[in-house]
This record gives structure tokens, sequence and C-alpha cells, in this order.
């Protein structure tokens, strides 16, 4: 009885901490960033075995008839693969003609790769073909792996998008979580606070961070509140009148006061104003609720300038700013089309063809032309076997 196939393990998500997605998340993007390094690894690999099978190709063009039968080989080649390619797709009734007439490309090819084994068995001749023939063997060996490897990556990268998904998921979901439970710990801080009275009474504004990060609210006193709104008109002049605005942009939003911060103890306070620094230095964005009421402010300048017994005065000035959202710009994969007109030197205007006649062949080309027979094949539609009399064959 034949063994069943053994089943890839698939791996539960869900109920998973956040700290487990982020760290299989980012092992998952190695792997495909390892991928991509292995493919790009042997396509190096391609083209250094590439100019190996160009350079003894040139050198096995001066023996006689190896152009000939080389070019008869190439198009064995291409037909066998063409043929196996429909082989994997056909249907049970068409395999076995398509079988059938694969053997016989087969026998053919080899009979060809006899011919020139004779014609390349000389001394001189053979090192170059036994180099070539371990290039093209290297060849098609790393164009199988990368095709194995690219349906690999392709599955590492839907594994890798799922992991980071849940991540993200899990982290949205945390940061709500967190957000909720902060909000309503500040609003009852601050209900607390107004309703105290004596010596804890008196507190007027808050302040706390936007996007609540932490349930830490400022209860401050506020003196001499001072907001200001500038606004930069643009006009244009008028004769003989007055002159006429074509429109207004805010300048800047501002308050400023004084203001008063309570604590049992200059340590206590001191490290209070500390952490108010820091929410200036990092561009915290913050709530005011007080004199102004403002959803989007920025410390714009702090001092502390008195000590009482249990307060410290601080001189403070709030920015009304909106945070910028920048996005950086995708990779476009659409290639950038030519101008109408080239510039000089461009690679168009270096290419020349020659119009192909009755007894023409690529060998012929590439011996009157001093170009090599695959750089030819490489860029010209046609195989050796079959250029059309009339063709442009380009040979630069």
């Amino acid at each position: 009885m034949a063994k069943s196939a053994t089943k890839k393990k698939v791996v539960s998500l869900k109920g998973r901490t956040e700290a487990w997605l982020k760290t299989h998340s980012e092992a998952k993007k190695v792997v495909v960033e390892t991928d991509a390094k292995k493919i790009t690894s042997l396509k190096k690999d391609i083209d250094k075995q590439q100019k190996i099978v160009d350079k003894s190709d040139d050198y096995l063009s001066k023996a006689s008839g190896y152009n000939d039968q080389k070019a008869a080989y190439d198009a064995k080649a291409k037909e066998l693969a063409d043929e196996q390619a429909k082989l994997s797709k056909a249907s049970k009734k068409d395999k076995k003609a398509i079988e059938a007439k694969i053997k016989g490309i087969k026998k053919d090819k080899a009979s060809v790769a006899t011919t020139i084994k004779k014609i390349t068995s000389s001394a001189g001749y053979s090192k170059y073909w036994n180099q070539r023939k371990t290039a093209k063997n290297n060849i098609s060996q790393d164009k199988g792996t990368i095709s194995k490897k690219n349906a690999k990556k392709k599955n590492d990268k839907k594994t890798a998008k799922k992991y980071s998904d849940a991540y993200n998921a899990k982290k949205s979901k945390a940061k709500a979580k967190l957000v909720k439970k902060n909000s309503a710990a500040i609003q009852k801080k601050i209900k607390k606070a107004k309703a105290a009275t004596g010596i804890n009474a008196g507190y007027t504004t808050a302040v706390y961070r936007a996007d609540c990060k932490t349930s830490r609210v400022f209860m401050l006193g506020e003196v001499d509140p001072n907001e200001n709104n500038d606004q930069n008109h643009v006009t244009h002049s008028v004769d003989a009148k007055d002159s006429r605005i074509t429109h207004g942009s805010r300048s800047s939003k501002q308050l400023s006061g004084t203001y008063y911060l309570k604590g049992n103890s200059f340590r206590e306070m001191d490290n209070l104003y500390a952490i108010l620094q820091g929410w200036q230095r990092k561009n915290i964005e913050l709530v005011i609720r007080g004199f102004s009421r403002w959803n989007h402010a920025y410390i714009s300048s702090i001092g502390k300038t008195t000590l009482y017994k249990n307060a410290l005065t601080l001189p403070v000035t709030f920015d009304y700013e909106l945070r910028a959202h920048i996005k950086s710009a995708k990779k476009s994969k659409k290639k950038t089309i030519a101008a109408a007109s080239p510039k000089k030197g461009t690679s168009n205007s270096t290419k020349k063809t020659v119009t192909i006649k009755s007894g023409m062949t690529y060998w012929w080309v590439a011996k009157h032309y001093n170009v090599s027979i695959s750089w030819l094949e490489k860029h010209n539609k046609w195989s050796a076997r079959s250029i059309p009399i009339g063709a442009k064959v380009r040979y630069k």
C-alpha cells in the first residue's frame, strides 16, 4: 500500500500573544529576504556561466561545421523543451503521442551531439566544448533551482503576510483597548480634581496626551491665560480703491499663560516638570481642557519661575498645530516611456541590422561582422535553422 503524503503542519495564530506574533512575523520576513538573496545569487551564476558559453562558442565557431550543428542542437533543445511543457499540461489521451515525439527529439538531439563531439574532438577544441557543456548544465540546474525558489518565495510571502496581518491586528486591538482604558482613567481624574475642595482646589486646566498612551493628566491652575490667532491675508491693489483680498491663511494660533503645578514636595514637582519638558522635546500632541479647549496642542515653550510651599509656577506657551501625515512614494513597476527623439549615444542609435539573403546564416553574419552566434541568437527572434529571407538580423 502506498504511503499517504505527509501533510504540512498548519500553525494556528489564534490566541497568540502580541510578542509571539511580532517575533515570528519578523522571522518569516527574514525567510522571504533569504529566498530573494538566493535567487539573486543564482541569477548571477547564470550570467557567469553564460559568459563561459559565449567565450567557448566564439572559439568553437572556427571549427568547420560547428556553427550549423550547434544551431541544429539548440533548435532540438528548444523543441524538446516545448514538447515537455505540452506534456505537463496534456490530457491523458494526448500524452502517449507527445511522449513518442519527445523520444524521437531526444534521439535526434543525441545524434547532433555526437556529430559536434566529432567536430570538436581535436585537442584544441575539446577543451572548449567540455567547458561549454559543463556551463550549459550549470545554467539548466540553476534555472530549475530558481523555479523552485520562486515557488517557495511565493508561499513564504503568503505565510509572512499572514503572520504580519495577525500581529498588526493584535497590536491595533491592544492599542484600542489601552486608549479606551486610559481615556476613562483620565476623565475620572479630571472629574475628581475639579470636585476637590480646600487645599486641593484650584485646578482649572487639564493637559494630557492626545494618543492616550498613558493615563497621566496634569491638573494645572491657570492665571492670565491669553489666546492669540494670527491670519495672513494675500491682497492686490486696485486703482483709486481699497485693495482686494484674494485669500487668507492662519499663520499661528497660540495659548500662553502662567500655570501652577501642585505637589507634596519640590522633588515631586520637579519630576513632573521634567515629564512636561519631555513632552515638549518629543513633540507629543496634547489635549488642553481649560480656558482654551484644544485637541491638537504642542508645548512651544515652558519654564519654571517661582516655588511656593506646595506649588511650582510655570510660564507655558502652547501652539495649535495639526500633525502632518507624510506617506512615502511607492516605487512604480511601470517602465518609463522614452522620449520621442532619443539623445545621441543611446542604445537605439547604435543598433545595426543586415538583410538576410539566400544562403546567409548566423554563422555568416557572425564571421562578417565579428560577433558571436550566441549573441545573435539572444538579440534576434529567429532560430538558427529558420531565418527567413528578407529578415533584418541585428548584429550590433
